[in-house]
């Protein structure tokens, strides 16, 4: 026989995504459509509700399309890459409590001289948020059910955020050298959420998950970042801020 006339069939060489970047990949996927989902519901359900009901509608709706997503996902995926975060413990709780208690003084105190070097050198602004502290928005017959939901809200959010979003796209992207990019990519559909608050609370909130995700990654604690969110989200509709507007 000619050995010429012999075919070689290439030897094919099949890559095995390794479990931690194809877990990774699930979260993505999983982080996307909640924050996708999300926006689309809101941008419909505005054509038939006013903005309150549009952004309640909108929560109920974006966190139960979270939770089903990742029900699913975890059946099919190790579940300790979602566990790891939610331990919980008296020196983990101990610890959030002390460092969340001194980040919300000092930044608590900032939105509050915020508003009033606003109301000093630029009243217009602000023309729509007075008084200074609207208290009754937390008095009985007040309270709204996403003033009521709110710490399970901010928890959830901190949780999309920093270990859905950030720890998952960070290892999608292959390794720490990319991070900045996988924060930025997370920081951006954050603040497209609350587009129906405009264009100044966007830009707030997407500065305000690069600020909470620094605290994630110096602290590696959840629950100090849940507690600073939940803090400083209440404080900022009770001075109302977010009815900052260039003179609208």
């Amino acid at each position: 026989m000619d050995k010429s006339s012999i075919e070689i069939e290439p030897v094919r060489v099949t890559r095995r995504t390794s479990p931690r970047k194809q877990y990774s990949e699930y979260l993505l996927i999983a982080f996307l459509t909640y924050m996708s989902l999300y926006i689309i519901i809101n941008s419909a359900m505005e054509l038939f509700y006013d903005t309150n009901p549009v952004y309640k509608i909108g929560n109920f709706v974006g966190l139960f399309l979270a939770i089903a997503t990742l029900i699913p996902l975890a059946r099919k995926v190790p579940c300790d890459f979602l566990i790891k975060p939610l331990i919980v413990n008296k020196k983990r709780i101990w610890y959030a409590l002390k460092v969340g208690g001194l980040l919300c003084l000092l930044f608590g105190t900032f939105m509050i001289c915020l508003k009033l070097a606003i109301l000093q050198f630029a009243p217009d602004l602000l023309k729509r948020a007075h008084p200074f502290f609207y208290w009754d928005r937390l008095l009985p017959g007040n309270v709204t059910t996403n003033t009521i939901l709110y710490p399970f809200t901010a928890f959830w959010q901190e949780y999309c955020i920093n270990v859905m979003g950030y720890d998952g796209m960070r290892t999608l992207l292959v390794g720490n050298h990319r991070k900045n990019k996988s924060v930025s990519v997370v920081a951006l559909f954050f603040g497209a959420m609350h587009y129906l608050y405009g264009f100044p609370m966007i830009v707030f909130t997407a500065l305000f998950v690069l600020f909470m995700n620094f605290i994630y990654r110096k602290t590696r604690n959840l629950w100090v970042c849940m507690v600073v969110h939940f803090f400083l989200g209440q404080l900022l509709f009770t001075l109302q801020l977010q009815k900052i507007g260039f003179g609208l």
